[in-house]
């Protein structure tokens, strides 16, 4: 894959490559807080565009989303919504994350009260296209 970057989860069972990764979001729901134990840095890409080795789960995220983990440590690697064309991979899972920018933080009516966000990037109540 031409522009493209490489990825794994904690135990090495499962390695990934995907091509065309977008700048990241941090989510600040409640489901991404609970399933990663802290707001989720994501980044996406088109679903053809990602290709991993290795054995992974998809469980439940949301109504309508699910999350992908490494079968073998529990790492989670993936979000998706599945009728859609995209792809988020969890930006910490990535080898490196050089020329990538963080473009914001979405569902901060979520966010956990025990951090703040001083960072001075722009910030949604809810999805991106809501401003606050």
């Amino acid at each position: 894959m031409a522009d493209s970057r490489s990825g794994h989860c904690l135990c090495g069972s499962v390695t990934y490559r995907a091509e065309g990764l977008r700048d990241i979001w941090y989510c600040h729901c409640r489901q991404c807080r609970y399933a990663t134990g802290h707001f989720m840095a994501a980044c996406r890409t088109e679903k053809e565009n990602l290709v991993w080795d290795g054995l992974i789960s998809w469980t439940a995220h949301s109504g309508s989303s699910e999350i992908a983990r490494c079968r073998q440590c529990g790492s989670p690697l993936f979000w998706r919504q599945p009728e859609s064309a995209t792809i988020s991979v969890l930006a910490g899972s990535l080898d490196e994350t050089e020329g990538m920018d963080v473009l914001g933080h979405i569902f901060t009516a979520e966010k956990g009260s025990y951090y703040p966000l001083p960072d001075g990037l722009p910030q949604w109540i809810e999805h991106r296209e809501k401003i606050c």
